[in-house]
């Protein structure tokens, strides 16, 4: 994908950004997935500090003779 010439993506940014004037809910096509991926990442490190501060909470276990 890389090896293709800049006139292509030129071409792309073209048609995009021409969609996007012709009609504007073209933008709303084009941005959704990043706003599906950013909510998802979000979801996630929301998830992730949630377990680390329950495991923070948990008293630990001294197992052996006291």
């Amino acid at each position: 994908m890389a090896a293709r010439s800049p006139s292509f993506w030129l071409l792309i940014a073209v048609v995009v950004v021409t969609a996007i004037m012709v009609h504007p809910s073209f933008a709303a096509l084009f941005t959704v997935p990043v706003d599906l991926a950013l909510i998802v990442a979000l979801r996630w490190a929301a998830r992730r500090e949630g377990q680390l501060e329950e495991r923070a909470l948990r008293v630990p276990l001294k197992r052996g003779c006291a």
